[in-house]
């Protein structure tokens, strides 16, 4: 029985992208050819790993197993590869990397000066980028990881817990409400909020948020762009619900008015995630691990400078 990491390739990427059509995009081959690749390691193995039938592939109890072997495999040999040339004293190499622009606002910028500061060599590529967009990058290899809040398919991914964030109405300095004093939406009248794009999995944790709690929203403008919403914010009666990580800019209440939600707080958790069937390389590694520090560092300074100002407010 021969079986290549060609084969094992094109057996995963089609199982991760449900179609050879796609699979074939992702590793820049043709339809045709994944489809034999597929069936000629089908054969070396002498099991039927993948039932197609029209407009739907369904893995057999053998193909499920497979692939989980698989994934070991190219990762055990991306390892292999990473650790052979590992032995080089100066850090190099290049990787892309995605962030939401939650990040590359705040935690981004320190981050990235600091390290190519320390490392010179190393080429970084940031890709900005929604949840969405980002987890079918990483699962494609486009990206090597990524830091988002939600998954929606883990299949293909690593996904590891990095912290948890409180959720923030911010609002111009004009506005009624004083920085840093706890907010309870539910008896404001006549807001006046912008709302992500109805497929942001910020948008559907508000929609619930709204309806759980009975806040009643006057109008809602949809704007998908994070900083265009922080800057209409800042010159308008319009306010917004803003990850914590984002605004840590605006602690100082110079520029907006950051109200901590109450009744209950607004959480979420962030995730980094990764290929399953690839190691990260060592600069990717490092880098990662900076970011995922800067972001938990400023999610913990925000959460105690609001955890400060409740038991204030309620004493």
């Amino acid at each position: 029985m021969t079986v290549s990491i060609k084969q094992l390739k094109a057996f995963v990427a089609v199982v991760e992208e449900k179609s050879f059509s796609v699979a074939a995009q992702r590793l820049n081959a043709t339809q045709s050819g994944m489809s034999m690749l597929v069936q000629n390691l089908e054969i070396s193995i002498g099991k039927k790993l993948i039932n197609r039938i029209p407009g739907k592939m369904i893995l057999t109890e053998s193909g499920k197993s497979f692939y989980k072997y698989s994934l070991d495999i190219l990762k055990l040999m991306e390892k292999a590869l990473i650790d052979v040339r590992a032995e080089e004293k100066e850090l190099t190499g290049t990787f892309n990397c995605g962030l939401m622009p939650t990040f590359t606002r705040s935690a981004l910028p320190i981050t990235l000066s600091q390290f190519l500061k320390e490392h010179p060599k190393v080429d970084i590529k940031i890709t900005e980028a929604y949840s969405g967009v980002l987890e079918e990058m990483v699962r494609s290899n486009k990206l090597e990881f990524a830091i988002v809040p939600s998954v929606k398919n883990p299949t293909g991914l690593n996904v590891e817990f990095v912290s948890s964030d409180i959720n923030l109405l911010v609002t111009s300095k004009k506005s009624e409400f004083k920085h840093l004093e706890p907010v309870n939406l539910s008896v404001i009248k006549n807001i006046k909020i912008i709302l992500p794009g109805p497929d942001n999995s910020r948008r559907i944790a508000q929609n619930q948020y709204f309806a759980t709690h009975n806040i009643d929203i006057d109008k809602m403008l949809e704007m998908d762009g994070m900083i265009g919403t922080l800057e209409l914010v800042a010159n308008s009666d319009w306010c917004a619900i803003l990850p914590a990580a984002l605004c840590d800019l605006d602690l100082s209440g110079d520029f907006r008015t950051l109200s901590p939600l109450t009744s209950p707080p607004l959480t979420t958790d962030y995730v980094i995630i990764t290929s399953a069937s690839k190691e990260l390389s060592p600069v990717a590694e490092i880098f990662s691990k900076r970011i995922r520090k800067e972001i938990k560092n400023i999610s913990e300074k925000l959460n105690k400078k609001v955890n400060y100002n409740l038991i204030n407010n309620n004493s």
